[in-house]
């Protein structure tokens, strides 16, 4: 059986030159709300819809699924609770499930969006994870390689949805998609390294230099900023003080050595920055739970 007659797979034909779309059958679409793999998160359409120019939709009693629809390139615009909202390249908008709506492309700068449906028992909640900052008002995010990469990954495999380890598969990796909207996770891979952000640079810095110890102001002058702005700029986007992150930091890298390696104890103290083993010990314990040395034993086993 070709592709283009296998019952499983309906692809939406838009107009739009280089568009990628599927829709999965209600019948295939049951199998997958039942599987125990798929069933807490899954995609029931996906596509891809480069400068869709006259692209409109209304739904007025909405959609049975969650809809995300991210623009690349262009504007456009949607419409939900009696609000309208202008949608800018690199922007993201969620309509929720059973909520009337509109929305369409820009007349004059047409816009080029992924979208895809999603719903399941857990879909609510990946809803409220990506909301929970802006309401309905579409997310700025950075163009991540990664996100692209992954949807990519997902269409492919949705399009060659003949058998169900295709489906699992594809919606295995959803969860990872939805989250890379969220801006309030690090992101430790942009775009050009060179425009991180004030807090990311630091981040970087921290981890090149372990084993020193920085106060607040330190680190607030390598940020560009005063210490109290930096602070609250740091908590606000890694939910940590910036000196407690360096420590975990620095415990992590210690984890690594005492599995590692056989260096004594005292001696990765030195390694991180710590010039007393009892406070290092103290510290360690405070943030993993147990000792060193027993965190080393546990490790060996």
């Amino acid at each position: 059986m070709t592709p283009d007659t296998n019952p499983s797979i309906n692809k939406k034909k838009e107009g739009f030159v280089g568009q990628r779309s599927c829709v999965l059958p209600g019948e295939l679409t049951k199998q997958i709300a039942a599987h125990p793999l798929c069933e807490n998160l899954y995609i029931t359409d996906i596509g891809y819809y480069p400068n869709a120019a006259l692209h409109t939709r209304e739904r007025r009693k909405g959609s049975a699924q969650h809809i995300l629809i991210y623009c690349v390139k262009g504007e456009g615009w949607y419409a939900l609770n009696d609000q309208k909202y202008t949608v800018k390249p690199n922007q993201v908008f969620i309509l929720p499930a059973h909520v009337a709506h509109r929305y369409g492309t820009d007349d004059t700068n047409p816009w080029t969006i992924y979208w895809l449906h999603f719903t399941g028992s857990r879909s609510q909640y990946f809803l409220d994870f990506l909301q929970q900052e802006v309401g309905f008002s579409p997310i700025t995010v950075s163009p991540q390689p990664e996100r692209f990469e992954l949807f990519e990954d997902i269409l492919s495999h949705v399009e060659m949805s003949y058998n169900m380890d295709n489906i699992v598969y594809a919606n295995s990796s959803l969860g990872r998609f939805l989250a890379t909207f969220n801006t309030a996770v690090y992101n430790p891979n942009p775009v050009n390294p060179a425009e991180q952000d004030a807090v990311s640079r630091t981040i970087t810095y921290m981890k090149e230099n372990l084993c020193n110890s920085f106060a607040l102001e330190d680190l607030a002058g390598i940020a560009g900023m005063s210490a109290s702005h930096y602070s609250a700029v740091f908590r606000e986007k890694v939910q940590s003080s910036p000196i407690n992150f360096f420590t975990f930091l620095k415990i992590q890298e210690a984890c690594r050595l005492l599995e590692n390696t056989q260096l004594r104890i005292k001696d990765v103290a030195y390694q991180i920055g710590f010039s007393d083993p009892y406070h290092f010990s103290r510290v360690f314990t405070k943030v993993m739970g147990n000792s060193p040395r027993d965190f080393r034993k546990l490790r060996k086993v």
